[in-house]
């Protein structure tokens, strides 16, 4: 039997004073009861009893194994790709702002996961106009708004997406639409004035950090990275801390912000929360058992390089397992402890570059992926 299994009946069965209770209190619970017929014998009660004190210890135990049942990687869910690739436009509908009775929406303007009573266009539009106007867009009142919603089979998620024009610039607010989770905006715009509104880093990393205060998005994240993609594109990612100096990347907030016009340009929001379920005192595996673990699955590893390993939060996406083939994968649902192991091969032209990720506790490949 498998060592961990043994383990967890011993630890969910009771102690030997424990069983002793249980039975003497069954014993004298069958002393005390009597029928109008006769009385069992005295050694057909004590089989009952027996088997009594047999069945709850196994009840116990039972219950002990199902808690000792952990994640391992499931198989994925896959999907056909729609008319626009992950998406498969479902419905579309235009709206004129000035027609619409603004206060018609402001019971519905909230987030829900129970799934109850699904928001209507309207409430999406408000919505969006008030988180727009909470960063900064005071002017937001187009006349002319379209509410999309449609099926994004990547993330096995139905949105709403409210798109509209103002002052020039093609705005859009994403949400879930079945609980109204706010989901990300883009709305990126060029400014031709040289007069810069922040002459700074550390302005524009202020002004990126009141946006990302003033959105309806998980606070308490730390920024972990910026790019700058141009002179008025800059991105500034925030994500949640699991341990000191480890970030789970897909519990992020990405904001995008254009430091000329001082404008909140764009904004993405990351959300696969980290399912860690370790026993207590269980270590996790180390560097070489992982790189044993990658080696023994992998043939093509033969003759290549490791030339990194560290722990981070992957995202089980399936590759180099047993489920990896050219169909679509849901993404998972959740995020995992691992060892993020980097393979590298030179040759005469490029260099194969091979990560593999494997699980901290489970000690399973759960994905990967190879550059050249």
């Amino acid at each position: 039997m498998n060592k961990k299994i043994k383990m967890a009946y011993d630890n969910a069965a009771p102690e030997l004073a424990e069983a002793t209770r249980i039975y003497d209190n069954i014993i004298n619970c069958a002393e005390d009861t009597k029928t109008n017929k006769q009385y069992y014998s005295s050694a057909t009660k004590r089989v009952l009893v027996i088997a009594a004190v047999v069945a709850v210890i196994c009840l116990v135990a039972s219950v002990g194994y199902a808690a000792y049942h952990h994640w391992t990687l499931p198989e994925p869910i896959t999907f056909e790709l729609g008319d626009n690739g992950y998406y498969q436009e479902k419905e579309r509908n235009e709206y004129n702002y000035s027609q619409l009775d603004n206060n018609a929406t402001e019971n519905n303007n909230s987030e829900t996961d129970n799934n109850v009573e699904l928001l209507d266009d309207k409430a999406f539009i408000q919505k969006s106009l008030e988180i727009l106007k909470k960063v900064g867009m005071l002017d937001v009142d187009p006349d002319r708004l379209i509410v999309t919603r449609q099926d994004n089979f990547y993330l096995g998620q139905e949105e709403a997406e409210v798109s509209f024009e103002q002052d020039g610039i093609d705005t859009s607010v994403k949400f879930n639409a079945k609980t109204g989770r706010f989901l990300g905006m883009d709305g990126i715009d060029w400014q031709l004035d040289e007069n810069a509104v922040c002459n700074s880093d550390s302005e524009a990393e202020a002004l990126a950090h009141r946006f990302y205060e003033n959105l309806p998005v998980e606070q308490g994240y730390t920024l972990i990275h910026v790019e700058k993609y141009d002179d008025q594109y800059w991105s500034y990612d925030y994500c949640r801390e699991v341990e000191s100096g480890i970030y789970n990347e897909y519990e992020m907030v990405r904001i995008a912000i254009n430091p000329v016009s001082g404008r909140l340009t764009g904004c993405n929001v990351f959300y696969v929360p980290l399912l860690d379920d370790h026993e207590q005192g269980q270590q996790r595996i180390t560097q070489d058992e992982a790189d044993q673990v990658a080696r023994d699955k992998l043939g093509e590893l033969d003759g290549i390089t490791l030339v990194k390993a560290e722990v981070v939060i992957g995202l089980p996406n399936w590759n180099y397992t047993e489920y990896h083939n050219n169909k679509n994968h849901r993404i998972s649902n959740v995020t995992r402890w691992a060892w993020a192991l980097t393979y590298e091969r030179d040759s005469d032209e490029f260099t194969d570059r091979v990560v593999i990720l494997v699980d901290c506790y489970t000690g399973e490949i759960i994905g990967g992926d190879m550059t050249k």
